[in-house]
C-alpha cells in the first residue's frame, strides 16, 4: 500500500473529482492550506474563473499578485517563488483544460520514425497473460496495444492490460520523443521485463 509521504509525493500526478475540489487542480498535497489562503484572499473560486486571468502572463501574475505572494510566504514560511508557484497551479488549473481530457484521437508521431509506437499490427494483452506469473514467464511480450496514463521526466507509465501499468524508459523510446507522447494515447509497446 501507500504510506503516508508515498501518497503526497505521487498526488501531484493525479488529478481526481472528488470532495476537495483542490484535488482536481495542480497544487500538490502539501501546498492546500497555501492554496486556500490565496483563493479566499483573491476571492476566487475554482469553478468559476474570473475573466481578468484568463490570458495573463506568467510575468504580469508576478506584478499584479506580488503582494498577495510575498504575504503568503510570510503567513506559510515558505519562499516567494514557491508560494508563486502554487498561485501559477491555481491560474493553470482555472485556465487551462486538462490534457487528458482533450485527447485527440491521432497518434502523435515523432517526424523521424513513421512506424515507432504505432499500434498497427499490435493486439491487446492476451487474456492468459494478464496475471503477473504468466507475463514473467512469457516476457519478452511483442507487439501489444498500451495506454499511455501519466509521464514523467524519466518516461511514461502505460496500463497495457495487466495488473500493473508498466514503465516505458526514456531510454526505450527511440525515436519517438518524450514531448510528443500525451496521456491517454495508445501506443505499440513491447513488454521485455517484469519486475
Amino acid at each position: 500500500g501507500l504510506g503516508p509521504k508515498t501518497f503526497e509525493n505521487c498526488a501531484a500526478f493525479c488529478r481526481v473529482s472528488g470532495p476537495e475540489s483542490l484535488d482536481a487542480t495542480l497544487v500538490h498535497l502539501e501546498s492546500y492550506d497555501l492554496a486556500v489562503w490565496l483563493l479566499r484572499t483573491l476571492s476566487w473560486n475554482l469553478k468559476d474563473v474570473p475573466s481578468d486571468i484568463l490570458h495573463i502572463s506568467k510575468t504580469e501574475m508576478k506584478e499584479r499578485w506580488k503582494k498577495e505572494v510575498r504575504k503568503a510566504s510570510d503567513k506559510f514560511g515558505v519562499s516567494p517563488d514557491r508560494a508563486f508557484a502554487v498561485l501559477e497551479n491555481l491560474v493553470d488549473s482555472m485556465t487551462k483544460v486538462d490534457p487528458r481530457l482533450n485527447y485527440s484521437e491521432k497518434l502523435v508521431m515523432s517526424s523521424r520514425s513513421s512506424t515507432a509506437g504505432s499500434v498497427q499490427k499490435c493486439t491487446l494483452l492476451p487474456t492468459n497473460l494478464v496475471n503477473l506469473q504468466e507475463l514473467t514467464s512469457a516476457a519478452p511480450v511483442r507487439g501489444i496495444i498500451g495506454t499511455i496514463r501519466n509521464i514523467a521526466d524519466f518516461g511514461a507509465f502505460i496500463d497495457f492490460g495487466g495488473q500493473n501499468d508498466g514503465l516505458l524508459h526514456t531510454s526505450k523510446l527511440g525515436p519517438i520523443g518524450l514531448s510528443s507522447l500525451l496521456i491517454g494515447q495508445q501506443l505499440g509497446v513491447d513488454i521485455l521485463t517484469v519486475d
